[in-house]
């Protein structure tokens, strides 16, 4: 048994290990932030949609561009166009109003894919068709009734560099960076709000060889709010704690090692003392009863 403990605590010894901490966050960082989107908005054609973003500051982008990139689907999924610069054109250099009318007739969809960069600030990033105001109420004015679903698919959403990202995965294995991956919500309700809260925890991950990477978990909440007569919209509303997580991988200590190993002897040592004085008592016991 004592051979067998020894065997499993040298083996086990070699093994590298992960250790987590929580730390406030005073690293002088990088003052952008990157959003990895790639989500389908399943009735909304691409000729209405757009990405912006603003911050507590009162920034605000209309049309955010980066490598976003826009694929028209149809009713089914299937792709019907792609074209990354229809993302900040405006309407009357890309379609007609009978476009976007046979566009919704159609049940098109559009996957908004890419990613862009904000300050990394408190702040949100919304998918709406703000931008493309003119033309809605166009329609209106000729008698054409626009109906906006919200139902969508979030195939995607990640924090800073996707390659640091799939290196943590690899080495680490640790963190939850990705929880809105393949989140799914039928919506049709006309004058919709949809708010993302995110919680962005900055995290860092340190390699055996002190290699560090950076990266960002998060959590979410979801929730609805009946926004009037509004044109729908999906807000990401985005908040960076000041607390960071710390993940070291190590090997285990050469005094922790000699530790365990003298633990386990000495443990062997105190059961067969027990062990011992339990067969005395018996035989002695016995002996008694004999004479």
């Amino acid at each position: 048994m004592s051979i067998y403990l020894f065997m499993f605590e040298f083996k086990n010894y070699f093994i590298i290990k992960t250790k987590s901490e929580l730390l406030i966050d005073n690293r002088v960082s990088s003052s952008s932030l990157r959003i990895n989107v790639d989500m389908t908005m399943h009735r909304i054609p691409c000729y209405v949609l757009n990405m912006d973003i603003s911050d507590f500051t009162g920034a605000h982008t209309s049309n955010v561009q980066g490598t976003l990139v826009k694929k028209s689907l149809d009713k089914n999924g299937k792709v019907l166009s792609m074209d990354s610069s229809e993302v900040g054109k405006k309407h009357d250099e890309k379609f007609t109003t009978d476009d976007v009318i046979k566009a919704f007739n159609e049940e098109q969809g559009c996957r908004l894919t890419g990613s862009f960069d904000v300050m990394r600030l408190p702040g949100n990033f919304h998918v709406a068709s703000h931008t493309f105001a003119p033309i809605i109420k166009e329609f209106r004015e000729k008698g054409q009734h626009i109906h906006f679903n919200l139902t969508h698919t979030i195939h995607h959403i990640s924090f800073e560099d996707e390659k640091d990202i799939n290196l943590i995965r690899e080495k680490f294995n640790e963190g939850i960076m990705t929880p809105m991956d393949g989140f799914f919500l039928v919506d049709d309700t006309q004058g919709s709000l949809l708010n993302y809260c995110i919680n962005i925890i900055p995290t860092e991950y340190e390699d055996i060889d002190n290699k560090k990477y950076e990266a960002f978990q998060f959590t979410y909440k979801q929730k609805k709010v009946d926004s009037g007569r509004m044109i729908p919209t999906i807000f990401f509303r985005y908040d960076i704690s000041p607390m960071m997580m710390k993940y070291t991988r190590y090997y285990p200590g050469h005094f922790d090692g000699l530790i365990n190993i003298c633990a386990i002897f000495g443990g062997m040592f105190t059961i067969a003392g027990i062990v011992d004085s339990l067969l005395l008592k018996i035989f002695r016991s016995n002996k008694e009863v004999k004479s």
